[in-house]
């Protein structure tokens, strides 16, 4: 479910505006979530494809080549599947080509399901990617209010903020610099990052949303 989440946030809900009722939202939902899962299983897994000679010796190869190369199966499962299901003896060359294929190195790591929880991956988690992706719209939501509230401010206002927080210059260089009186300055910059924050305020962003940002 994070990775859906993650998935809906990096994209600032795209797959909710495309959405045209043609279908109820919990069908098309579920469309939307299946092929997120599969592309989620084809990246920690990678895209299976058959072999060239599974491909040669046909279907029922490449069947074998699936179940033992990408599922983990063994011969014997195999041979067991076969049988129930298909009604046929796995002997000859099928049964030489599934004894190859299972004497491979494994693709990945297959435990037993008591087992899944001790094994680490190497991978950021989903919850770490979610929050990660949350900062990350927040601090772009942040940047283009903020940016909105500076076009709001006199020219003279605008060069304050970005020689005192831009150019990180100290008060007394930009009083310097502009031939201004210092302390008068710092009442200045204070008013007018008052005034920033209230036009901050009345664009959706409060305060803890910036100590959230610039907090971490």
């Amino acid at each position: 479910m994070s990775e859906v989440r993650l998935h809906f946030i990096q994209r600032e809900f795209e797959p909710l505006r495309r959405f045209e009722g043609r279908s109820s939202l919990r069908t098309y939902l579920t469309v939307v979530i299946t092929r997120l899962f599969l592309n989620y299983r084809n990246r920690l897994w990678g895209r299976w494809r058959p072999s060239t000679e599974a491909r040669r010796l046909g279907p029922p190869a490449i069947l074998i080549e699936r179940l033992v190369a990408r599922d983990g199966w063994t011969f014997d499962q195999v041979v067991t599947m076969f049988r129930i299901n298909h009604g046929e003896t796995l002997d000859g060359p099928l049964a030489a080509f599934c004894v190859k294929v299972s004497q491979r190195p494994p693709s990945r790591q297959v435990v037993a399901e008591r087992e899944a929880e001790g094994v680490c991956s190497s991978a950021a988690s989903p919850d770490a990617n979610l929050v990660r992706a949350e900062h990350e719209f927040l601090a772009k939501r942040v940047q283009v209010a903020l940016e909105r509230a500076c076009e709001a401010l006199e020219p003279e206002e605008r060069l304050l903020i970005k020689m005192r927080f831009e150019e990180h210059l100290s008060i007394a260089d930009i009083a310097r610099a502009l031939h201004r009186d210092q302390k008068r300055l710092y009442r200045v910059i204070e008013r007018v990052l008052a005034t920033l924050g209230r036009t901050l305020e009345a664009d959706g962003i409060s305060r803890g949303d910036v100590n959230r940002l610039f907090g971490d």
